[in-house]
């Protein structure tokens, strides 16, 4: 007789947006953002502000009208978010990804008030850079990693380099974090580790690439534990401070069960994307079309060229 088991996931949002089908309230106050939105109370199925059923989602379907589903997954979403106009689009949508602090505010009773807390987070704007560059370096070398091109030194040297760069700011943040909450944070990075990337990126040691990129992937991977929770408090305690901890959950999966993905062969574009097809080379039929008149236009324009400059030659 066959036991069939049901997944238990009652979501994993750092907040809800204040309207049921909208986003998180974003608005820069100085160098920060600041992000707002409710309590979690998980009562909506696939909530949009869910990363984790977003993640699994994107492999699934149905995709809203319009969406890019190759580029749907929040990894692939943060990791080709280079511009401050999509880490922002990004925050609203799934919350803070490294707080600099954090408020609940109960609602006033007396006002008639019925929701629950309020959350309001800050999130450095460069803080959120440095982590977009950190984790889209990473993401590649995931992607270099399995497809054996991390065998070169040329390709994912400059990686390592830009993940040691930003690094070392995770100290700070981590005693940031524990000064807020008064214990120590779920997720510990430590000396050693970053000690042991800088030299890696430096070139300290005998190139031996392969191995290189998997000892800086690990110790990315092993900053963040894989941890169960015994209720939906605790669960969302460990994402209080930032959403960081569920992207790296993301990258473990990629790292470990990975999805095929690829970086867009437009070379205008270079965003990733996860793999639909067998020889998919772009993220959208727009970039193939792109690239493709692009291309044609290279091969027909140095024709035209010649014979433009034939016709002078002529003249004269």
């Amino acid at each position: 007789m066959m036991t069939i088991v049901e997944q238990l996931h009652v979501g994993f949002q750092w907040a809800e947006p204040p309207q049921d089908g909208g986003e998180l309230e974003v608005k820069k106050v100085e160098s920060d953002l600041q992000i707002s939105g409710l309590f979690p109370r998980y009562k909506i199925k696939d909530a949009p502000s869910d990363l984790i059923r977003q993640f699994e989602r994107a492999s699934k379907g149905p995709w809203p009208i319009g969406q890019n589903r190759g580029k749907g997954s929040p990894d692939v979403q943060f990791a080709n978010a280079a511009s401050e106009e999509q880490r922002i689009a990004f925050v609203r949508k799934f919350g803070p990804v490294v707080a600099k602090s954090v408020q609940h505010i109960p609602p006033d009773e007396e006002l008639g008030q019925q929701y629950p807390f309020k959350m309001t987070a800050l999130q450095d704007m460069q803080e959120l850079r440095n982590e977009q560059l950190i984790y889209s370096a990473a993401f590649r070398l995931v992607m270099l990693s399995r497809e054996g091109q991390c065998l070169n030194p040329e390709l994912s040297r400059p990686l390592l380099r830009e993940i040691s760069d930003y690094i070392g700011d995770w100290l700070r943040q981590w005693e940031r974090e524990r000064s807020q909450r008064h214990f120590e944070p779920a997720w510990k990075i430590n000396a050693e580790s970053l000690a042991l990337i800088e030299r890696i990126a430096g070139g300290s040691f005998p190139p031996w690439p392969i191995v290189d990129v998997r000892i800086v992937i690990c110790e990315l991977l092993n900053t963040f534990h894989s941890t169960v929770f015994p209720n939906s408090l605790a669960m969302h305690s460990s994402i209080r401070y930032g959403i960081r901890p569920l992207l790296y959950s993301l990258l473990r999966r990629q790292f470990l069960n990975p999805r095929d993905s690829s970086i867009c062969a437009n070379t205008q574009c270079r965003d990733f994307f996860n793999i639909e097809r067998a020889g998919q080379q772009f993220c959208s039929p727009e970039c193939s079309l792109r690239q493709r008149q692009r291309d044609y236009w290279k091969k027909r324009g140095k024709k035209l060229r010649k014979a433009r400059s034939n016709r002078q030659k002529r003249r004269k």
